[in-house]
């Protein structure tokens, strides 16, 4: 798979740009809050994707660099009035700024030992952003403003929802371009045998840290978005429960594929809002529940739930 993605497969996020116009016009405003979480984890989903589904490399930093986003678009715009569209890609630069220090020594360390590394960064982050009480304001949080973009005030769902829907178009497309690319396709190569990539003249630990520093970027750029339809952000959504949601996203809809993480998403970013509306006694167990179907999925869904399908449809063809 290399060269352009198609004008088909393009079209649909046409089509998605046209629905985030539209929507608000028609749908109820907690429809349109579940569909502003559920785009912004599915650019955090897709990073993650493309570092642990692409590129084989087993991560936990990913919820830190999503801290980094909030809290620096948040920053930038409360401290040096710096508007949401300049803010937002200047937080995902540093994001992945730090994903590329981070690399550096991580990207020495492979399996088990890298996804230990990344996640005590990850806590470490966490425990900054709690104790940082002049910049993040500590467990007490952040009010965030109501950012504008190019004119355009958000701050609640109906107004954030069509710039959530180009956002998540832009990332869609720029994946789609960047794993038919060279550098993806380095990154699949890197994934399937570090040694035979490396016989094929790929610089391998370049692709390996490349690819943290994409995933960074991915994550910053979500974190912006977050700041467009929630008021307020504390250290507390940066836990271990954002870790265990995330990756299970990725391997329960499909890991390695664009389709399936949205699948993904989809079916457990619903998942909570199922447990608090129809099983009440049960949303203690959440991070359980999300456990358990990571385990299942492992099992009997290696591929996830884009696999069987990609697999009944091969059938089919036949």
């Amino acid at each position: 798979m290399y060269g352009s993605p198609s004008l088909a497969r393009l079209a649909p996020l046409t089509a998605l740009i046209l629905i985030g116009v539209l929507a608000p016009m028609f749908v109820a405003q907690y429809f349109l809050y579940m569909g502003n979480m559920l785009m912004m984890y599915a650019i955090l989903a897709i990073g993650l994707d493309l570092l642990l589904g692409w590129a084989g490399q087993f991560a936990f930093a990913h919820i830190a660099f999503y801290g980094v986003g909030v809290y620096g678009t948040v920053l930038l715009q409360t401290r040096l009035g710096v508007p949401f569209a300049l803010g937002m890609p200047l937080a995902a630069a540093l994001s992945g700024l730090i994903a590329f220090l981070i690399a550096l020594p991580a990207t020495r360390l492979h399996t088990i030992y890298l996804a230990l590394a990344t996640f005590a960064f990850a806590e470490g982050a966490q425990w900054l952003f709690n104790v940082w009480d002049p910049v993040t304001g500590g467990a007490d949080g952040l009010r965030i403003p109501p950012p504008r973009v190019l004119g355009w005030v958000t701050g609640t769902d109906p107004t954030a929802f069509p710039v959530m829907t180009c956002i998540l178009a832009l990332v869609i497309a720029a994946t789609m371009y960047l794993v038919r690319s060279k550098f993806g396709r380095s990154m699949c190569a890197v994934r399937d045998s570090h040694h035979a990539a490396m016989v094929s003249g790929i610089d391998v630990r370049g692709v390996r840290i490349g690819a943290f520093v994409v995933s960074g970027v991915y994550a910053g750029i979500a974190g912006g978005t977050f700041t467009l339809f929630q008021s307020f952000v504390s250290p507390e959504i940066f836990g271990f429960g954002q870790i265990v949601l995330v990756l299970s996203m990725v391997v329960v809809g499909g890991i390695g594929t664009l389709p399936g993480v949205l699948i993904g998403v989809v079916l457990l970013g619903l998942l909570p809002e199922v447990l608090r509306t129809s099983m009440r006694s049960l949303q203690v167990w959440q991070e359980l529940a999300y456990g358990l179907i990571l385990i299942l999925s492992m099992m009997f869904m290696p591929r996830g739930i884009w696999g069987l399908i990609a697999a009944r449809r091969s059938r089919r063809s036949r």
